[in-house]
């Protein structure tokens, strides 16, 4: 059973047919079901549905590439990019405009995830020129994250 519809699959593809423009390649950290219960394993009840989804969304443009690495078995991978748990997606093109997922980008975060794909691809931003110009005096690393929850 596909998670987009036939109508919103078409909507999306032909979204990223006008709005895509450099190739974009989506990185998805995931820990596979095992049909052994092993204790102490890690193991990641959503990675399964959330790899069919970027599937499915990855098949919806040939500007789209996806990757799917194995946390457990390509954890040298994982610290490249700082993928500490699954199910992670890296949105990115070239070394540009990484953005990260940690969870399913299911309800808002969905439409949020299509529109983060178009804008990396674009290497563009909404950010007004005062914001740009406050992130370019920031002169020492920082590590911001941003938390969604439905309710």
């Amino acid at each position: 059973m596909a998670f987009i519809s036939d109508k919103d699959r078409a909507s999306i593809a032909k979204m990223f047919e006008e709005n895509l423009g450099n190739p974009v390649r989506l990185i998805l950290f995931t820990i596979p079901p095992s049909p052994l219960f092993i204790p102490g394993r890690p193991s990641c009840e959503t990675c399964k549905d959330v790899q069919q989804l970027i599937e499915e969304i990855a098949s919806l443009s040939d500007k789209l590439t996806l990757e799917i690495h194995n946390l457990e078995r390509e954890r040298e991978v994982a610290e490249r990019y700082g993928i500490t748990r699954v199910p992670a997606l890296l949105v990115a093109s070239g070394d540009e405009g990484r953005v990260r997922y940690f969870g399913a980008p299911a309800g808002y975060e969905f439409s949020t995830l299509i529109q983060d794909i178009q804008a990396v691809s674009k290497h563009q931003t909404a950010l007004s020129q005062a914001t740009r110009d406050a992130l370019a005096a920031i002169d020492e690393p920082i590590h911001l994250q941003v938390f969604v929850t439905p309710t």
